[in-house]
């Protein structure tokens, strides 16, 4: 398989991975705003879940092409950034979801209704691995951002759009910001994942160049 379609196929997994990030944050905020057993049990929880699963293990999938593209030109700073944003995806958008669908999920099941505060909160040993992830989500997105302006490779407005998403997400945090802030920080964060799926489409510079003489000496023996 060539670099060229490798990369293809990376920007087809990120572009799909955003697409479906997206679904599911629609669904979490404007369709699942109660916090009640029938919510947790319901067909639509089980959706939005699944489609966070599958746009996660796409994004996992995409993110090594995003980094290979701008490896020479990112240096340490693009490596940093991109294996922190890996494992927040890991961990935010498939195990959680995960989680959700199988372990808590299976809880509710069995648990009556009053005790409904201990189907919503995590098991004290994935502490650890939140908390990491919540901080890998700062530095990882500050990183790449960094990265992609510095490198070129990929539009500036990548690089922007990510400090952008950086911001909201902080601000979200504030206890007067409304809650549909955090949905919309999702939706915002999704844009240049799927602008760099959309760069990672087209063809290397290398393969134009290799492109071009062929097609020079097609002219020259016409």
């Amino acid at each position: 398989m060539s670099a060229n379609t490798s990369y293809r196929l990376s920007g087809i997994a990120l572009l799909l991975g955003a697409a479906l990030s997206v679904a599911n944050l629609i669904i979490q905020g404007w369709f699942l705003s109660g916090t009640d057993m029938a919510t947790i049990l319901g067909p639509l929880n089980f959706t939005s879940n699944e489609l966070a699963i599958v746009g996660g293990i796409l994004a996992l999938l995409g993110l090594p092409g995003m980094y290979a593209r701008q490896a020479e030109r990112a240096g340490i700073l693009g490596l940093l950034g991109f294996l922190l944003v890996w494992y927040v995806t890991l961990v935010q958008n498939v195990l959680l979801s995960f989680g959700n669908i199988t372990v808590m999920s299976g809880m509710a099941a069995r648990l009556i209704p009053q005790k409904l505060e201990i189907i919503m909160t995590p098991p004290p040993v994935w502490g650890p691995f939140f908390t990491l992830s919540m901080v890998g989500q700062v530095l990882g997105v500050l990183l790449l951002a960094i990265a992609i302006l510095r490198a070129g490779v990929f539009p500036r407005w990548i690089g922007w759009t990510l400090i952008a998403t950086l911001v909201l997400g902080v601000a979200s945090f504030a206890p007067f910001v409304p809650e549909a802030v955090s949905n919309l920080t999702g939706i915002v964060a999704a844009l240049p994942i799927a602008g760099i799926g959309a760069a990672l489409l087209a063809p290397t510079q290398s393969a134009a160049a290799q492109a071009a003489p062929a097609g020079a000496h097609a002219a020259v023996g016409a």
